[in-house]
């Protein structure tokens, strides 16, 4: 039981460490998936650190080996759970995964990913505990490089697989288009929610933007350009309009919404302006059906 506690710790750690590495590398976008649980924007920015703090420090007692890590490692299992499960409630179907990447997930994966850090967890808490000492170092090694091992070997077979098929993935991709969800946004087919300066004539843009996301920045120039092109593009500003993002229900940044003669035409999270585009094309597409 011992062994078995050891390295299911040895894994909880590896995993919490590479959760948060991979927000990290992404830390500018960390506030903004966290809108998505319904943490408010002034909170949004502490929480991402707290979240990765806390990540980074218990992985690394865990690999170190204290005891009460293991427990620690329990409690942040079941804080995620709660806050997926919170979210799957309020029928959030896909949610932005900042563990292992910025790429969308079905909640019910993420929950069940969740679930499992638990379960990984409780091994290393409650068997560990159980002769915690009796191993012997040689054999505590032994363990440690076994599963090591393992998780090289897995990986070296994905990066393989995944280099083999990069090729007939991008012919089999279609352009990305914008994520749009029910739940998040105006109402697709409704009259647009109070805006000022919304002209609620023609076709019109409504972009949602916050100051400290980084792909805000990166779209700003494209939607600028559209501006110039005679599309009317209205940008809404979380810091002076919060008002404004409560009332057309954006759940984070960037948020762009298609309005056609004061209607919503189609709405989405987008990315890039490839996505951007997307939007707009169904949202005409949508437009001439009607007709």
């Amino acid at each position: 039981m011992a062994v078995l506690g050891t390295i299911a710790r040895i894994a909880a750690g590896v995993l919490l460490l590479w959760a948060a590495a991979a927000k990290l590398r992404r830390r500018r976008d960390v506030p903004d998936w966290l809108t998505a649980y319904g943490v408010p924007a002034r909170a949004t920015g502490p929480l991402a650190v707290a979240v990765v703090a806390a990540e980074l420090a218990v992985g690394a007692l865990l690999l170190v080996g204290v005891p009460a890590a293991s427990y620690a490692a329990l409690a942040l299992g079941v804080v995620f759970v709660g806050a997926l499960a919170q979210a799957r409630l309020r029928g959030i179907k896909k949610l932005r995964c900042g563990c292992f990447g910025g790429g969308v997930r079905r909640t019910s994966i993420l929950l069940l990913r969740a679930v499992g850090f638990v379960a990984l967890a409780a091994v290393a808490a409650f068997a560990g505990e159980v002769e915690l000492s009796s191993p012997s170092g040689d054999v505590v090694i032994l363990a440690a490089l076994g599963v090591l091992a393992v998780a090289v070997a897995a990986l070296g077979l994905l990066v393989l697989a995944l280099y083999r098929q990069v090729g007939v993935l991008t012919l089999r991709l279609g352009p990305r288009v914008a994520l749009e969800l029910a739940e998040e946004g105006p109402a697709v087919g409704e009259p647009a929610p109070e805006l000022e300066g919304l002209g609620r004539r023609g076709t019109e843009l409504v972009a949602f933007f916050s100051p400290n996301c980084r792909l805000c920045r990166q779209l700003a120039p494209g939607i600028a350009a559209l501006a110039r092109e005679g599309l009317a593009v209205r940008v809404v500003d979380e810091n002076e309009e919060e008002n404004s993002f409560e009332r057309w229900n954006v759940p984070g940044t960037p948020f762009a919404v298609h309005v056609v003669d004061g209607r919503v035409a189609a709405k989405g999270t987008v990315n890039t302006l490839e996505e951007l585009d997307g939007l707009l094309a169904v949202g005409t597409r949508r437009v001439g059906a009607a007709a």
